[in-house]
């Protein structure tokens, strides 16, 4: 099931296309959230390497992992979900588990490329904003094939999450700017 899922990838990553999607389209949401585990296993391998170069210990690096592996099971469904319950509102006849097995085709090694991403110094954080963008171009087809959509409502509903997107970017780094301040943070 693995090197279906890596051949699926490889095909909707290099020829995106809704007919790429409908062509590796499979109802499975169990090895969808596998495929994002693994994904998020390799990056938190890559964040805990990482944090041992600059002085962090073993423990740490356990926690990393772990944290990584549960909050991509939870952020996974969570955003499955929304996205779901917005095809859903707007007509799609799409299964859950097609929906995530499309999603986790482009998402899993996009991750993996963006935690890559994050140790390069300079240009990582201008590969990882081009990855994301072109994670919501994949989304939007994405939703086409996982919900039977048109694609002037996959568009509606990638515009929707591109919103939600840039609130909840808006709300923590809010949030953080907020704590440093009450933390005493950039005092002189």
């Amino acid at each position: 099931m693995i090197q279906e899922m890596v051949n699926g990838s490889i095909a909707v990553l290099t020829q995106p296309s809704v007919q790429a999607f409908e062509r590796h389209e499979r109802d499975n949401l169990v090895w969808a959230l596998i495929y994002a585990v693994i994904a998020s296993v390799i990056n938190g391998v890559i964040v805990a390497f990482s944090s041992l170069l600059s002085g962090g210990g073993i423990s740490e690096l356990i926690a990393i992992i772990l944290s990584a592996v549960l909050s991509t099971i939870i952020g996974s469904l969570i955003g499955w979900g929304i996205i779901y319950l917005l095809g859903r509102a707007f007509g799609g006849t799409g299964s859950f588990g097609e929906l995530a097995w499309g999603l986790s085709l482009f998402s899993s090694p996009l991750a993996v490329g963006q935690g890559i991403a994050t140790v390069i110094p300079f240009i990582g954080g201008i590969i990882s904003l081009a990855l994301t963008l072109y994670g919501v171009y994949l989304t939007y087809l994405a939703i086409q094939s996982g919900m039977n959509l048109p694609a002037q409502k996959a568009l509606y509903i990638a515009i929707i999450l591109a919103v939600i997107g840039i609130l909840i970017v808006c709300a923590t780094v809010g949030l953080a700017t907020i704590a440093i301040l009450l933390g005493g943070g950039f005092a002189p």
